[in-house]
This record gives C-alpha cells, sequence and structure tokens, in this order.
C-alpha cells in the first residue's frame, strides 16, 4: 500500500469522491468538508487543508484529512485496518508533530488512537462514541408548541452562546477547542430556532453533499428541555431538508446520551454505523 497526498479539496475529490458518493450517509463528513473547502480553502483556520489516501495501485483502501487546527478525520473502505494504520500515522506525523485527536470510523480511530499515542508518548484525555443516523423521511410525531425560523444575523451573539454550551454539553474538556465562526452559517441561512414566544431550542443544517445534508448543533437550554422543543426543531429541520431537494438527512449522536438518540429514531432516523472521535492531552 502507499501514501498519496492531494494538494486542494478539488483534487482530493477528483480521486476519492467517487468512493465517498457509495454511501454518503457514512462518508458525508469528508465529503461535505471538502466541498466547504473548494469554496473556501481557509473556511476552518488559516493554516491550508490537508488530505491523503492510502491506496494499492488504482484501488483507494481508505482516505483522511484535516482542517487545522481541528482533528484528524478517518474513513475506511476496504484492505487491512493494520496496515492502513500504519500508513496513516506515517503521514500524518510527516506534517502534524501534534495533532488534538482523530474522529471517524471507529476500527480505524481506535487503532490510530492507540498507536499515535504509542508513538508521541501522549494520552487520550475524552472518548466519544458516536453512531452515525440516515433519514428519508420524517415520522407524524407530536410538535410542540411555537414554529422554526432561520436564525439572523441579530441573533449572531445567541447563537454563539449556545453553540459554545453545546460544545460543553458534548465534550468533556473544550481547553483546545478553536471557536467556530458562525457567520458563514447565518448568512447561508443554515442556522435555525425553534422559538415559542422567544428561541428555545436551535439546530443547523451543515455538510452537504450530492444527495444529503447532515443536521447538528441540536442544543437546548437546561431549563427548557424535557417540552419536546429539539424533537420539534429537529423534526421541522429535516423536513427543511428533504423539501430543498436532498433526499436524506445524516445526523451524529452520543452513544452517551440515550434520550437524544431515542428522540431521533421517533422522528425517523435509521442507524448507519458507529464512529468515535478522541481527543488528545496537548502539551
Amino acid at each position: 500500500m502507499d501514501i498519496k497526498y492531494y494538494p486542494n479539496a478539488t483534487d482530493f475529490l477528483s480521486h476519492t469522491g467517487k468512493y465517498l458518493a457509495k454511501d454518503e450517509a457514512r462518508y458525508g463528513l469528508i465529503m461535505g468538508l471538502a466541498r466547504v473547502i473548494i469554496e473556501n480553502p481557509h473556511r476552518y483556520g488559516p493554516e491550508d487543508p490537508w488530505f491523503c489516501s492510502v491506496q494499492d495501485k488504482d484501488i483507494i483502501h481508505a482516505v483522511a484529512m484535516r482542517t487545522p487546527p481541528y482533528k484528524v478525520i478517518l474513513t475506511h473502505f476496504s484492505g487491512d485496518v493494520e496496515e492502513i494504520v500504519e500508513k496513516f500515522i506515517t503521514a500524518v506525523a510527516k506534517t502534524f508533530p501534534v495533532v488534538p485527536g482523530v474522529m471517524g470510523d471507529k476500527e480505524l480511530a481506535d487503532i490510530f488512537a492507540k498507536k499515535w499515542c504509542e508513538k508521541c508518548g501522549t494520552g487520550i484525555s475524552y472518548i466519544q462514541a458516536q453512531r452515525i443516523y440516515r433519514l428519508v423521511k420524517v415520522n407524524d410525531v407530536p410538535m410542540s408548541p411555537g414554529r422554526m425560523r432561520a436564525a439572523t444575523m441579530a441573533d449572531k451573539d445567541l447563537v454563539i452562546k449556545w453553540s459554545h454550551a453545546f460544545h460543553i454539553d458534548t465534550h468533556s474538556d473544550v481547553r483546545n477547542m478553536p471557536e467556530t465562526d458562525i457567520t458563514p452559517g447565518l448568512t447561508r441561512g443554515w442556522v435555525f430556532f425553534w422559538e415559542d414566544g422567544k428561541p428555545v431550542s436551535m439546530a443547523l443544517k451543515t455538510h452537504p453533499t450530492e444527495k444529503g445534508m447532515t443536521v447538528g448543533g441540536v442544543y437546548t437550554p437546561p431549563e427548557l428541555r424535557g417540552r419536546g422543543y429539539a424533537t420539534s426543531c429537529v423534526a421541522e429541520l429535516s423536513r427543511n431538508v428533504l423539501q430543498s431537494g436532498y433526499q436524506f438527512c445524516t445526523l451524529y449522536t452520543d452513544l452517551s446520551n440515550p434520550t437524544s438518540n431515542s428522540i431521533y429514531k421517533k422522528i425517523g432516523y435509521k442507524e448507519v454505523c458507529d464512529s468515535v472521535e478522541y481527543t488528545f492531552e496537548m502539551t
């Protein structure tokens, strides 16, 4: 197996796109990020994005990407996992002596995290087990009082506040997490509130692929939980995605939160595969 590097997102997708397109729900994160980067190469930071694959002659077995300062993302198509991980360790270390973590296919990320920590003498500070879901039709679920509306630039401070709270809820250590610029999402009309007299829940759509789009960033303040606001917001936003012409929605969940996983299944989301995210100790 050999490592192949790609100078930009366009070149990366031109070579790997047919593999990613075989299962857009499973591989949608990398595909969606690469498509965003084609439009704006420095959307996620001032450093250049990084892409590579592990392949054997003309067969691509796995791909990896990173948008510094964020984690390495891995995806596996075929081939021996141990050998692929060794190639990825070499490829990542060649460019990045330190990375904040890794995420992606569980079979790859588990081994990568172990071997990277052994190589670099670092440890793991947090592990989040995730599951990817796919929806093609929204079920008829009870809706809470209120309605969904797109957030505007006038809502930016609240969106930033709730986005930060969302990351605190879903990560045990946010000290090394860079702030995400929410402005592009607001200007595209991708951030939504459920309003019941005032904003009571938030969700956003992101990472569009050819056939699907991801629903994420679902957050309801603690004092407003248990009233079905998040269910209503996610259900209505999922309808919005489908009505806009996409064939399906995808959604990542934290497996340690059985409530949210149950809610999404009721809405119509079905399991695709497991994923995992490792955060490394940064010294």
